[in-house]
């Protein structure tokens, strides 16, 4: 406990990994697929009326046509992959968990559509010169360090044909929150353990890096800790165009949303559409 009790006193050094990744815990994993699939909340895939205005704007903005191949990264279980494989496209979907895969693709069949999905870590992916469009939504691209941002930027610009397109949204600027610690009692189980637990939450920020941590320490009754982090870079329009054109893209597109809202200095987010040059 004494260590615990250390180690919750200390700020984790940025992109400092939890003890586990949440899509590898194997509870967690298994309670993963209800929250995606629940259309009251945002809390992992966004609501089905969202994603519906979502598909319908990059549809018009990328000129998407039936037949045209598109690769989803980090599509959990599916829900934007068969929306827009209704709509005629050639779609892949690439996610590391194996539930959300195996519901994506009883639903697709299901559904009567045919769409290729891979399990894998996305930041590996490695083909070549076969998408007219990537997209990668939610929010994921921030959660990674800049090595690892650089690098899948790369796989991308890699899996696109020349003058393919990325679509992805990030946190913006304004989505600075203060910090703030709070705990939770769950006797009967919950999200983070079936048995009873405690979850200690430090909301962490970075003002100088633009960027922030959500560190959830789970408690059991054994007395056993696990720490999950989940790390949010933010940006702005010009940080943006900046990494962008590094790796090879020129921006088309800077909105508030995915749905074309107009972007705003008080957007909590960021969509972006860049061209592979």
């Amino acid at each position: 406990m004494e260590q615990l009790i250390r180690r919750l006193a200390e700020r984790p050094e940025p992109f400092a990994p939890g003890d586990v990744p949440l899509w590898s815990d194997p509870y967690v994993a298994t309670q993963m697929l209800p929250f995606h699939l629940d259309p009251s909340t945002d809390l992992a895939s966004r609501r089905p009326e969202t994603i519906a205005r979502e598909v319908s704007w990059l549809t018009r903005t990328l000129g998407l046509e039936p037949g045209d191949r598109l690769l989803d990264l980090g599509r959990g279980p599916g829900l934007y992959c068969a929306a827009l494989a209704a709509r005629g496209l050639e779609v892949t979907g690439v996610d590391i968990s194996a539930g959300s895969l195996e519901h994506a693709r009883r639903a697709a069949a299901e559904a009567g559509l045919t769409i290729r999905y891979l399990q894998a870590d996305y930041r590996t992916f490695d083909e070549h010169d076969a998408y007219d469009v990537a997209m990668l939504v939610n929010l994921d691209f921030g959660t990674y360090p800049k090595q690892d941002r650089d690098t899948l930027l790369a796989r991308i610009h890699d899996a696109l044909r020349s003058g393919g397109r990325f679509a992805f949204d990030v946190a913006g600027s304004a989505a600075a929150r203060p910090e703030r610690t709070s705990w939770t009692a769950h006797p009967g189980g919950g999200f983070w353990r079936p048995g009873p637990h405690l979850v200690l939450l430090r909301q962490l920020d970075y003002p100088e890096l633009e960027l922030s941590c959500d560190e959830h320490t789970v408690l059991e009754e054994t007395g056993e800790a696990t720490v999950f982090r989940v790390w949010e870079q933010r940006f702005s329009r010009e940080a943006v165009g900046r990494m962008l054109g590094d790796a090879g893209f020129e921006v088309e597109h800077i909105g508030a949303d995915l749905t074309g809202t107009a972007w705003s200095p008080e957007a909590d987010t960021l969509a972006v559409v860049a061209r592979r040059r």
